[in-house]
């Protein structure tokens, strides 16, 4: 029963995700970041148990591994984004970035 039913939820999630788009948001790039990330570190964390003596005794490591590859990919997530923090687009469509802050009045 305990099967059947995590394969259910696997296959309803696997069906459930959002079709692609063209346009990705900055939250969407740190999203797929982390989960990229999980799932190295998941894997990372499933090869150091070749070098262990009982792996079945060590099997927290692939967890380990997991949310290590998760926080690592939110953190690259938002180094990617982070030109959208300190960036500004003027009225004329040019791109500007700020090194500070900066207020603009307009007197009109």
């Amino acid at each position: 029963m305990k099967k059947a039913f995590v394969t259910m939820a696997l296959v309803l999630s696997l069906f459930a995700l959002p079709g692609t788009s063209n346009a990705q948001s900055s939250l969407e790039v740190v999203l797929w970041d982390s989960l990229l990330g999980a799932g190295i570190g998941a894997l990372v964390g499933a090869a150091t148990l070749a070098f262990m003596d009982h792996p079945g005794d060590h099997l927290e490591r692939i967890a380990q591994g997991a949310s290590v590859g998760l926080i690592g990919g939110i953190a690259f997530g938002f180094y990617e984004i982070s030109p959208v923090f300190y960036s500004s687009v003027d009225p004329a469509g040019n791109r500007e970035r700020l090194y500070g802050l900066r207020v603009t009045v307009p007197l009109k």
